[in-house]
């Protein structure tokens, strides 16, 4: 597709550094319509970002071409993750997006540079169903003393439970969508049966 104008300077970071332990084996290398998830998600993010980063270990994933930022807390989850790619930013928007969000496309990319770029927040991150998608946000590197504070805490290390520490700026559907169309955006891939069911999905109606 053509590149987008580009609202914001923004980076792009997605988690590939999950253990999968529901899935057996690495998620983000399952393959779908031909291609890893992970790459998917790359390609979803590259025409509005200047570059995009893997989180997770470089033995892993050095030799796809892209740059690959090993955890700079390992053992902290997403979390920690989310503190490698902000540290390691140039820019002060930053997309992070989980590998295993088959259903994402360019809209949603849009709409949280859209929102960054308006906002006074410190991130903006969709609800859906009632949840908060922390894995599917925009975050400023502002949150970089929260996030750091919150891994040296002997507490849960939740992503959730730091955007109640965050400035956020919730992101919802339009008045255009339905809810279950926004809902689907979200649905992740965590075991070998929603693999199946989302492989078959793709085979009778595409994604």
């Amino acid at each position: 597709m053509p590149r987008p104008p580009q609202r914001i300077p923004a980076a792009g970071f997605v988690l590939v550094g999950g253990q999968s332990r529901r899935m057996g084996h690495d998620k983000a290398l399952l393959e779908l319509c031909g291609r890893p998830m992970f790459r998917r998600t790359v390609e979803l993010l590259q025409p509005y970002v200047e570059e995009v980063t893997l989180l997770g270990p470089m033995t892993r994933y050095g030799g796809f071409g892209l740059p690959v930022a090993d955890d700079a807390c390992p053992g902290q989850g997403p979390l920690g993750a989310l503190y490698t790619g902000l540290k390691l930013s140039s820019r002060e928007w930053n997309l992070v997006f989980a590998c295993d969000l088959p259903h994402l496309n360019h809209r949603i990319v849009e709409l949280l540079l859209q929102r960054a770029a308006e906002t006074s927040a410190q991130a903006v991150v969709p609800v859906a169903g009632n949840s908060f998608q922390p894995l599917c946000a925009a975050y400023h590197r502002s949150c970089l003393p929260t996030i750091k504070a919150a891994l040296n805490r002997d507490d849960n290390h939740s992503l959730v439970g730091l955007l109640s520490l965050l400035r956020v700026e919730v992101l919802t559907s339009g008045p255009d969508e339905s809810p279950s169309a926004w809902e689907k955006l979200f649905w992740n891939v965590n075991t070998a049966e929603q693999w199946a069911q989302l492989q078959s999905s793709v085979g009778t109606q595409g994604l």
